[in-house]
């Protein structure tokens, strides 16, 4: 590969910033080709470089830039923890001390999708207020921010709350990445979340291969395994292929693979399996996917789970229909 290449004779050069930006190249061909744990271990690569690497200006905004795409790779790779380590040393950075609305962006994307409702709820404020001193500028990269607060904010039945956050989409312009990207991602959870399965999964009804200018790189595991959920808990007789096809893809992704175990335990009603992943979910740091499971689970399982959702500020789950 020629990206591998440049990384090499870059190295050679000793000169950081220039193997940061042969890095970076290597890291989206990587992306592009579907090796999604490859391309998170080279954004590492690039962090450490960048760390070691003798402070300037230029450097500074490198190192802002990897710290971006490391969270955004480790949000690909299913770790939450690596995700939200990488987002806050970017929202704690002194340099974007004055424009909160970049410094958590992939904060808030985490958060979000680990069900850390309280810290989604303090960040947005930081966002709102910074993005409207700064002139509601409409820039397309903070859509996905912006569509996890919403998501938040209507799985707790904040309604007057999820349509300031829908309007601040909307002013941010045509974003075909919410159409096609991290746009289901979020509607298919929240979907899910009030039991239509059936609706989830045609918001992802286009295959991945269709939509892989915007699925690639961060959502491609999510897509797949919560439109593998939405087939099964709405019956479609293709459900046992989609979880046998996508365990296939997320194999390695404990947050994806729990979803997909999940999805496959109720297929198969085995209860034993199904409570297993409330377990994986729980270690991989996704505290919103672990409380679903045990309302999944029903029984004394589901007052559990419903507590725990109650504790995260979140409104009860429906069940499917």
């Amino acid at each position: 590969m020629r990206a591998e290449r440049a990384v090499e004779l870059t190295h050679r050069t000793r000169d950081p910033l220039a193997e940061s930006t042969a890095l970076d190249v290597l890291t989206g061909a990587l992306s592009w080709a579907g090796d999604t744990y490859a391309a998170a271990a080279t954004t590492q690569r690039r962090i450490t470089l960048l760390t070691s690497a003798p402070e300037t200006p230029a450097a500074t905004h490198e190192l802002i830039e990897a710290l971006g795409e490391a969270a955004e790779a480790s949000l690909g790779t299913g770790d939450l923890p690596a995700a939200r380590r990488w987002a806050r040393r970017l929202a704690e950075h002194p340099l974007l001390a004055e424009v909160g609305h970049r410094a958590t962006n992939w904060l808030l994307v985490t958060d979000a999708l680990a069900g850390n409702v309280d810290e989604v709820l303090a960040n947005s404020v930081r966002f709102l207020d910074a993005w409207q001193r700064a002139g509601s500028p409409a820039q397309s990269y903070l859509g996905r921010a912006v569509a996890a607060v919403a998501m938040v904010h209507g799985l707790r039945d904040d309604h007057d709350a999820q349509r300031e956050w829908q309007g601040v989409l909307e002013r941010l312009g045509p974003l075909p990445a919410h159409t096609y990207g991290y746009g289901p991602i979020f509607d298919a959870i929240l979907l899910l979340h009030r039991g239509r399965p059936a609706e989830a999964l045609e918001r992802m009804a286009p295959e991945p291969a269709q939509v892989w200018k915007w699925v690639t790189w961060i959502w491609h595991h999510w897509y797949v395994a919560l439109r593998t959920e939405a087939a099964v808990l709405a019956g479609s007789p293709a459900a046992r292929d989609y979880v046998t096809e996508t365990r296939k893809i997320v194999a390695g992704n404990p947050v994806a693979g729990a979803i997909v175990d999940r999805a496959a335990a109720l297929l198969d009603g085995d209860q034993q399996s199904l409570l297993a992943t409330a377990a994986a979910f729980e270690t991989a740091g996704c505290r919103y996917q672990s409380a679903r499971t045990l309302v999944l689970a029903g029984t004394d399982h589901a007052e559990q789970g419903a507590a725990i959702l109650t504790n995260l500020g979140l409104a009860p789950m429906a069940p499917p229909r």
